[in-house]
């Protein structure tokens, strides 16, 4: 059955509906009806997916399709990706970037947000583990710039993926940096409401260490 409350699909999933029906013949308007059709309003991601495998090549379109059509019948929730949910959060600090990079790249800095580390060490291509129980590997390291990780805690059944990245300010006022945390493939809806909490308090506790400087 057609949904005639669907908002005329112009764009889901980020994906417009012209660059859906040019890739798969459909648009977002005919794929939400054909699915319809097959009972997949209550589905999970993984099972419209496998609906569309004989009828779209692209993985990717099969993807971005299953998405559009949870999120067109409100299944799909902020945050959520094929792959998870994820978060970012962001905060302007009154120090330069060059500044702020060698702060979160401290042993200081590095215990107040990454915690005091139990084994391994933090450099490209090391794994390491926290005294508080996180294990993980540093995939990308670009000195003043990003970290890029595999993130995992003790009570987590496969790692999630966290982004730590150091830009400058764009406001127009000089020695200011920004210091954001973004973090993947996050399982639960909880995990992302937990981790939004758990970094912006980190970043709490660098303007601390900043303040104190």
């Amino acid at each position: 059955m057609a949904r005639s409350n669907t908002p005329s699909a112009n764009q889901l999933a980020k994906l417009s509906s012209k660059a859906v029906k040019d890739r798969t013949g459909r648009d977002w308007a005919e794929w939400i009806e054909w699915l319809d059709s097959l009972q997949s309003d209550g589905k999970t991601h993984r099972e419209i997916v496998t609906l569309l495998s004989e009828h779209v090549d692209s993985i990717w379109y099969r993807q971005k399709i299953a998405l559009g059509y949870r999120e067109a019948t409100g299944q799909r929730q902020l945050g959520e990706l094929s792959s998870g949910y994820e978060i970012g959060v962001t905060r302007t600090f009154p120090v330069s970037r060059t500044k702020a990079w060698e702060l979160m790249a401290s042993e200081k800095g590095l215990s107040a947000w990454l915690g005091d580390l139990e084994d391994g060490c933090i450099g490209a291509a090391e794994s390491f583990k926290t005294k508080e129980g996180i294990s993980g590997t540093i995939t990308v390291l670009e000195p003043g710039s990003h970290f890029r990780m595999a993130w995992k805690p003790d009570n987590w059944r496969h790692h999630s993926t966290l982004q730590v990245r150091v830009t400058g300010s764009k406001s127009k006022h000089a020695g200011k940096s920004v210091i954001s945390f973004h973090h993947e493939k996050l399982p639960r809806v909880a995990d992302r409401d937990a981790m939004k909490k758990h970094w912006e308090e980190k970043l709490s506790d660098l303007a601390e260490i900043i303040k104190g400087k």
